[in-house]
């Protein structure tokens, strides 16, 4: 492990922290329930240090994803800011063992996960509370403007050509290949405008924020991209809905999670009545996506017959996202 303490003793020196605060500690994430993180302590916060090999191409946008979020924080927006180094980078390169690597560390951010056994962290006011951070991101993303050309995907105005040949693998699933081609071809003459389009989260689920008291404090933009603002609130309700409408005791919050999400989004950021009612166009397009991960083969099948019969989980079809939405909207 000489090389990995040498890029520790480099970065102690970067952040100035005492390295004798350097610790490993094992999180839960949705992911990874068993996952190391790093961390060190300065000026009484911890915080959690990343060690990037910098030739993984899915984590090239790393400097533009910490911009963004350093962006976010600069304006009071509740997420784990990243800190910057003594000579003001918010992403470090060393050297060692051959390869190259991107330093960088976030506040870890306090509280804890979602769980929709506990009303103190699953009710109206959280639900009120993670729509308006979402808001919060999509206004302030409209005046966002990058310190330099980085390289955060824009898949979307590409051709559909392009970002559509992701799902070429559902030709084996006739019926449902059929369904997205459509869906994506309406999603693909959509317009792109600043009160529309821009760069979003893009995985605003309740594994990617901790609940603090009443605070949301959302971390993990790994997957952000300039998209439709409404397919990051589709995202984040698909996901809210699945997980946790229902306790284990049968209480039903679907309702609360959509009234009130929708609220606390446009306390924040005004999206017209013509967005609002896409939203469930991008829960269905999260929906087909979210196949390609299910492994077993009845789940599957499904989730096939839900797609088809635009059904988004058992006894919750889109109709009725749609109609409660056209009352907000």
């Amino acid at each position: 492990m000489e090389w990995y303490q040498k890029l520790l003793e480099f970065a102690s020196k970067e952040y100035d922290f005492d390295i004798d605060t350097f610790k490993i500690k094992e999180v839960s994430t949705f992911n990874d329930p068993e996952r190391e993180m790093f961390t060190f302590t300065k000026n009484g916060k911890e915080y959690m240090i990343d060690f990037e090999p910098d030739y993984l191409p899915e984590r090239r946008q790393t400097r533009a994803e910490l911009d963004f979020i350093y962006y976010l924080a600069e304006n009071n927006v509740s997420v784990a800011p990243p800190l910057k180094s003594v000579n003001g980078e918010l992403v470090v390169s060393a050297r060692e063992i051959g390869e190259d690597f991107n330093i960088y560390a976030f506040e870890v951010a306090g509280g804890g996960f979602w769980d929709k056994n506990d009303p103190n962290k699953w009710n109206d006011r959280i639900f009120f509370n993670w729509g308006k951070v979402t808001g919060d991101m999509h206004r302030l993303a409209k005046d966002y403007k990058p310190s330099d050309k980085f390289n955060v995907p824009d898949i979307f105005n590409n051709s559909y050509q392009n970002w559509g040949s992701c799902f070429d693998w559902l030709k084996e699933y006739p019926a449902v290949y059929k369904i997205t081609q459509e869906l994506c071809g309406k999603i693909a003459i959509l317009p792109r405008d600043r009160d529309s389009y821009g760069l979003i989260h893009c995985d605003m689920h309740p594994w990617n924020f901790h609940i603090d008291g009443d605070k949301i404090i959302v971390f993990d933009f790994n997957d952000n991209i300039y998209a439709w603002f409404a397919l990051d609130i589709g995202i984040g309700l698909f996901h809210g809905l699945d997980w946790s409408r229902k306790d284990d005791s049968g209480n039903d919050f679907t309702n609360a999670i959509v009234e009130n999400f929708m609220k606390g989004y446009l306390s924040a950021n005004h999206l017209s009545s013509f967005w609002i009612s896409k939203v469930p166009m991008f829960m269905k397009y999260r929906q087909i996506c979210f196949l390609g991960a299910i492994g077993d083969d009845n789940q599957k099948k499904e989730w096939m017959y839900n797609i088809e019969n635009d059904i988004l989980f058992d006894g919750l079809d889109l109709k009725t996202i749609s109609d409660m939405l056209e009352k907000i909207g």
